[in-house]
């Protein structure tokens, strides 16, 4: 079955029926628990490979390169000539170096481990006729799972039964508002549902899902940094400089020197020389400034997992974006009003509110609600009011419903999106 994996256009395709057989389940019993273990042996578990490195190998890894190597050059150069101040200072900076380095990564690493903890861990599944709860990472292909309000979708799915249900796709293509989907639509491992119910079918897991694909193109990607590049032209170009360098001592010592040449003398000023064209303080320095601007933007809630990506960001002149949700907070909010004769934009707010229910945390609602509660004179007027029906978002008309009471009677105020 490994060979027949389900790829999003096969699954457009299909309908749900044909899309079961394919996949082998029965949509009402779901997969059976012999066929499960098959298919986790088969598939693996529903997680993305992650591939780790040892501490040490981390930290080792800051002394390879074309700068650290020439620095320590310059400490095994300085160590021959015993000049143990120099030695002791070059040491210093080259583990100044690597100590900031390795401390910055090990701290993004914390951050983005927290983050994943905010991915689906938990899943509703149907296996041989019974709903129960498993982890996300033990689904296979084929198991047919429930989708709820607030749920982190575990895998590529296609729906099958319920109503209809909002997703929130903004993490996988900047959509800023939730998409609304029925039955036979996909929808990806990532997405959050914001409203709604539905029955689904996993066609998809782990690497093979939309959002597994990508994170493995850009695993596989091996390209470097602006940063990276002038670091090592300006280590070719110094070393090319102190071997021109060295030479014309070495020719001025053999062709306009006396005959009885000392030899000792010509090496140890070569390696002062070679010692002084090395930029020993080069790598600290610009660790340590790219270091305080990893924490400055820590504190706007950015994570810098290396930090030559602050100058590559810094030296950037256009970014392209396909679409606003992309670069944007994901938040909507209310940029202005067109009441009508008779009306004021606190009528707006007031009866847009009124025909909202914050527990459902609809975008749009809460958008409308936020207005009321910035305004002190409207959250006092608000308190009159009291919601005795609420008619949640219909897809077919469009619009929501509430049926308000009060002091005078009772009305109805319905809101079109």
């Amino acid at each position: 079955m490994a060979e027949d994996l389900i790829n999003k256009e096969i699954a457009e395709s299909l309908n749900p029926k044909k899309l079961s057989e394919r996949l082998g389940a029965d949509l009402k019993k779901g997969l059976a628990g012999d066929e499960v273990s098959k298919r986790q042996d088969e598939y693996g578990l529903n997680e993305l490979p992650e591939k780790t490195q040892s501490a040490l190998l981390k930290f080792l890894k800051n002394f390879w390169g074309p700068i650290p190597i020439m620095i320590e050059a310059a400490a095994v150069l300085s160590a021959i000539s015993a000049d143990w101040n120099d030695f002791i200072v070059i040491v210093f900076l080259l583990l100044i170096n690597a100590f900031i380095d390795f401390f910055q990564t090990r701290k993004a690493d914390s951050a983005i481990s927290a983050l994943k903890a905010s991915l689906a861990s938990k899943s509703k599944v149907l296996r041989d006729g019974e709903w129960s709860e498993i982890e996300a990472k033990d689904l296979v292909p084929g198991d047919i799972i429930r989708i709820r309000l607030g749920d982190i979708i575990p895998a590529d799915i296609k729906l099958l039964e319920g109503d209809y249900i909002l997703i929130d796709e903004a993490a996988l293509t900047g959509e800023s508002l939730p998409v609304e989907k029925h039955a036979g639509d996909i929808a990806y491992s990532g997405a959050i549902a914001k409203q709604g119910e539905m029955n689904a079918i996993v066609y998809g897991t782990a690497v093979n899902t939309f959002f597994g694909r990508t994170a493995k193109l850009v695993a596989e990607a091996k390209t470097k940094s602006h940063f990276q590049e002038a670091v090592v032209k300006i280590g070719q170009y110094l070393i090319a400089l102190n071997f021109l360098l060295v030479s014309i001592v070495i020719l001025d010592a053999v062709f306009f020197g006396p005959h009885d040449i000392n030899w000792w003398r010509e090496i140890t000023f070569c390696l002062v020389l070679t010692v002084a064209a090395i930029p020993v303080a080069l790598p600290a320095v610009l660790s340590v400034t790219m270091a305080v601007g990893a924490q400055v933007l820590s504190k706007h809630k950015a994570i810098v997992s290396k930090l030559v990506a602050i100058e590559e960001m810094a030296g950037m002149d256009i970014l392209c974006s396909d679409k606003t949700g992309t670069i944007t907070k994901n938040i909507l909010t209310v940029r202005g009003y067109a009441p009508l004769t008779g009306f004021s934009d606190d009528d707006i707010k007031l009866y847009g509110t009124l025909a909202s229910k914050a527990e459902n945390n609809d975008p749009i609602d809460m958008a409308i609600i936020s207005k009321v509660k910035d305004s002190e004179e409207l959250a006092k007027k608000i308190k009159d009011y009291e919601q005795t029906y609420f008619k949640p978002f219909d897809p077919v008309s469009k619009r929501t419903e509430g049926e308000v009471k009060t002091k005078s009677g009772t009305f109805k105020v319905t809101k079109e999106v």
